[in-house]
């Protein structure tokens, strides 16, 4: 397929222009023949990278199979100029598509970020009679769509697409100004090349950057600062702001000199005027440019050099306007094996953060703009340096899982083709698969035996929306005098009823227990260190999260669990210990039940708070005869990280720790 890609492109800084990147070059990797129609040889400092040679060398690829062409606009000279100057960025876009058409035709244009690639996008697409793709980002979405002059005309150019690349809120609006359901499509995540952001690969020299930054092409005034590597540092990158962090960063920074703390700070990052210029003004007033390095943005490709070299790197973006905003700065951290220090803002944003404990896999700041946080935070790092290893490690496993579980570019590449076709998506392709819904299935296996009660007996139980327990136990009673009376079909009914009935009254008592104590939350892990070194874990103590029950049946649930219909239950129960893990609610959802097996259940009733994870591994060892002492600590581990257990040092007060550990929602 011969794919034309609009929008960013190196040497534009940015996520926009790091995911049109690696999109165009996966997709040429995959064998398609990809063109890159852009203007990014006209941006400046300090929104430009520094490129050298073999950078730009890099924008284009050749593969077996498929290809990457960059088509550039000219930067603006006398012969473009009109009054009042700009340059004509959507005419100089939209009439290189067309003519790179017009010398062999493509067969989709995907443009990404509206403003003016999705605009060009159309204007190729109308001229050509391509299909067109659009997609939009962060600040086009939620801050360019919304303005009073702009909106008409995106509105027109969505609705106008062969598909909408769109999900959560993008979506909605998209629907409410006219894009019809049937052409949004959810485009998935982006992955990053393994291969290239992993913890072992070169570093940057800091004082060889520099200079090579000297005898380079003019960065303008981009590379800023004393500091030249000669002590750990912490590094930030991306674009500076007060919603970036960066001034509280200065601060903390201000607070560990005075404490004493011998730490750099470099600075991969910029931002306009106004915001560069307090920036560097902050520093100097604080008496911080000795432990400062600011350098002109590198491309996407030499960030794992940098971050490697870091003793840590904060990602502390908090309050930010545009909540769709996405960073895949943290990601990128945790891949090369960096100890990630971030605001819980951007924590929550990464699939599945939760399994990634603050103080284990990365650290966590609550409250960005509480400078004694953020110090406290930072300083722990620096006095005692060598858990972060092992929180990088931690890390990195967790963002490689979560690179593995994305389709990239494997759904783009479907939704590319289809569009080139003209075909509608799959519905498991719409916008609405990825918004999860609301419904309660608590219920979901009395309601199939409702029905099937009605349609044996014609006895239909008044029932008003979703089942709830009093609906159970009505339910449950008609089934079993049914049975009585000679129904024996129905007999297989009742224990699939029964355990809906017995987790729903255990949540019921959870959700009881978490109203009467809002104010606490649950202490995963308590220790007077700021991490888990590779070594601790044995020697702490494991304690139940106390917002879970462990619900012992005295038969196999398991195959009741995933029926799907009456007809898969089975017909004799069989005599089988089953465990179930119910939870209380979370902020008014309901957490799926979980089937465990015996011996993660054991783990869960010895995690009193009294025994290591070493003493309790031995003790399963002893009982079990089969589990072996390290694959037992590897489990509680396991079982730490899913937030079914906390961790807490010998030393502290048991008592202090079950009441910290009756608090409610992390």
């Amino acid at each position: 397929m011969r794919i034309c890609i609009i929008g960013k492109y190196p040497p534009i800084q940015g996520g926009v222009s790091m995911r049109t990147y690696w999109t165009a070059y996966r997709l040429a990797e995959h064998g398609h023949e990809v063109h890159v129609i852009t203007n990014a040889k006209e941006a400046s400092p300090p929104f430009r990278m520094h490129m050298r040679p073999e950078d730009w060398i890099r924008c284009e690829a050749q593969f077996s199979d498929g290809s990457l062409t960059v088509h550039w606009s000219d930067p603006v000279d006398r012969s473009q100029s009109y009054i009042p100057m700009a340059s004509p960025f959507v005419s100089k876009l939209a009439s290189i598509a067309a003519k790179v058409h017009a010398e062999r035709p493509f067969d989709v244009i995907h443009s990404h970020y509206m403003e003016p690639y999705g605009v060009a996008g159309y204007l190729a697409s109308e001229i050509t009679g391509v299909p067109h793709v659009v997609r939009m980002a962060g600040s086009d979405a939620g801050r360019l769509w919304h303005h009073p002059q702009l909106d008409t005309l995106y509105d027109h150019v969505l609705r106008s697409a062969e598909c909408v690349i769109a999900g959560g809120a993008v979506m909605q609006r998209a629907i409410e100004r006219g894009v019809s359901s049937r052409r949004i499509a959810f485009g998935g995540g982006y992955s990053l090349p393994e291969t290239l952001f992993t913890p072992d690969g070169p570093v940057i020299n800091l004082k060889s950057l520099i200079s090579e930054l000297g005898s380079a092409d003019p960065v303008g005034d981009t590379l800023w600062g004393d500091f030249t590597g000669e002590r750990n540092y912490f590094g930030v990158y991306g674009k500076l702001g007060e919603t970036k962090g960066s001034f509280a960063l200065l601060a903390a920074m201000h607070r560990l000199k005075l404490a004493g703390v011998n730490v750099g700070l470099v600075a991969l990052a910029h931002g306009k005027p106004d915001v560069e210029g307090k920036f560097r003004t902050m520093a100097q007033e604080l008496g911080l440019t000795d432990r400062i390095l600011q350098l002109p943005f590198l491309p996407h490709w030499r960030v794992p050099e940098f971050l490697r070299g870091c003793l840590a790197v904060c990602c502390l973006e908090q309050d930010f306007p545009i909540r769709i905003h996405s960073p895949m700065v943290a990601r990128e951290a945790l891949l090369c094996g960096c100890c990630l220090v971030a605001s819980r803002e951007v924590l929550s944003k990464l699939p599945e953060y939760d399994r990634l404990p603050s103080g284990y896999g990365c650290v966590a700041v609550d409250n960005v703009h509480d400078v004694g946080e953020l110090a406290q935070r930072l300083g722990d790092i620096a006095n005692d340096p060598a858990p972060a290893a092992a929180v990088g490690a931690r890390g990195h496993d967790f963002a490689r899982r979560l690179e593995r579980q994305t389709e990239f570019p494997r759904r783009l590449d479907k939704i590319l083709t289809a569009a080139a076709a003209r075909k509608r998506l799959p519905a498991t392709f719409s916008g609405n698969s990825d918004t999860p819904g609301s419904s309660d299935g608590s219920f979901q296996l009395t309601q199939l035996c409702a029905d099937a009660l009605l349609k044996i007996t014609g006895k239909r139980l008044p029932t008003k929306g979703q089942v709830d327990i009093a609906q159970a136990h009505a339910i449950l009673a008609a089934i079993r005098k049914a049975t009585a009376r000679g129904e024996t079909s129905l007999k297989p009914l009742i224990p699939a009823v029964e355990i809906e009935i017995t987790v729903a009254t255990a949540e019921q008592t959870l959700g009881e227990l978490r109203d009467g104590d809002k104010n606490k939350s649950f202490v995963r892990l308590n220790i007077p260190r700021w991490a888990i070194d590779s070594s601790d874990l044995a020697q702490l103590l494991p304690i139940q999260n106390p917002r879970m029950n462990i619900i012992k049946f005295n038969f196999d649930v398991s195959h009741y669990l995933t029926s799907r219909n009456v007809g898969e239950f089975p017909v004799v129960v069989t005599r089988l210990p089953s465990y179930v893990l119910v939870f209380a609610p979370a902020k008014g959802r309901r957490s799926e039940p979980l089937l465990v097996d015996g011996a993660t259940a054991r783990i869960l009733q010895l995690s009193e708070g009294r025994q290591t994870a070493l003493e309790i591994a031995a003790q399963l060892e002893s009982e079990e005869g089969a589990t072996s002492v390290e694959d037992s600590l590897a489990w509680i581990e396991e079982l730490f990280r899913r937030g079914l257990i906390g961790l807490r040092d010998r030393g502290q007060n048991l008592t202090e720790i079950q009441a910290n550990s009756r608090k409610s929602a992390n």
